[in-house]
């Protein structure tokens, strides 16, 4: 059994671990900058029958309750953009998603240039699968070549090929409460002449058409009747509203999460009426 004298398991009270900025108490929290770290804390975490979550920068998350119950480890890993060769890099999981887009941008590579308003780390967006609406059937995938993470269930470092991690739209082996950490991953980019800058026009297009004016964490769910939640603009309860704007959208102004999770609630029970499905795309922890 692990020492938790050991470990630097603390106790926080934060809103900087969701991009909806709700406050919680985070009863058991710590950071991890190396895979050993990670091992002991969900060996941790198994003698005592707690959950465990990996947060990246956030942005795809929503803890339920005031007080979260999990093991909340943040990904404090180096941050590393490595050159292999000639549109082949490796990138640590803690690297921002915009930093890899700067850098394809100055190198003129194709790339993922769609995410350039998501605040993602990368570790963040392979989990998840991150990509454009489904019906662009386009993946930050598209361009990763492998993705080394290590198992803390064998205690072993693996190395995977796409095709073994993705599982659908916008899941993948590591999405959500995981026992594996992604430590970095390798990409192929290939030259493009770029007339203009991608970053800045995603931005303004970002800007002109999705809702930023309040925190929020983008598309709630990944499967769903949008004719349902179209209804549903600017439905609010207390400082929290589905956005008028961004279909599929949850802004927040309070620090209390229980609104975003009735909105959420009345959004999937409208769903059971007309037998539709209503499959979370953002990570629920309590």
């Amino acid at each position: 059994m692990v020492n938790l004298k050991m470990l630097s398991i603390c106790s926080k009270t934060t809103k900087d671990l969701s991009f909806y900025r709700t406050v919680h108490n985070f009863q058991h929290y710590s950071e991890i900058s190396n895979f050993s770290e990670f091992y002991d804390y969900f060996q941790w975490s198994k003698d005592n029958a707690i959950k465990i979550y990996i947060v990246g920068n956030g942005s795809n998350t929503l803890f339920t309750k005031k007080n979260i119950k999990s093991l909340v480890l943040k990904n404090k890993l180096p941050n590393k953009i490595e050159v292999l060769s000639e549109g082949n890099i490796l990138v640590s999981s803690s690297v921002l998603i915009i930093d890899i887009l700067k850098y394809c941008y100055e190198s003129s590579f194709d790339s993922f240039y769609y995410l350039a308003s998501v605040p993602a780390t990368v570790g963040g967006a392979l989990a998840m699968n991150a990509g454009r609406g489904r019906h662009h059937n386009l993946s930050i995938y598209d361009f990763v070549e492998s993705v080394t993470f290590f198992d803390a269930e064998d205690n072993q470092i693996k190395t995977m090929d796409k095709t073994q991690i993705v599982k659908g739209y916008r899941e993948t082996i590591f999405t959500g409460l995981t026992s594996k950490l992604i430590l970095n991953a390798t990409f192929k980019f290939v030259p493009k002449e770029l007339d203009s800058n991608p970053i800045i026009e995603r931005r303004k297009w970002s800007k002109e058409f999705q809702d930023y004016s309040v925190p929020n964490c983008g598309s709630v769910f990944k499967e769903c009747d949008f004719k349902i939640l179209e209804k549903l603009k600017g439905l609010c309860i207390s400082q929290s509203c589905f956005s008028s704007k961004s279909i599929n959208w949850i802004i927040n102004r309070s620090q209390d999460s229980k609104p975003i999770v009735l909105l959420i609630k009345i959004a999937q029970f409208l769903h059971l009426l007309k037998f539709r499905k209503a499959i979370l795309e953002i990570i629920t922890v309590e």
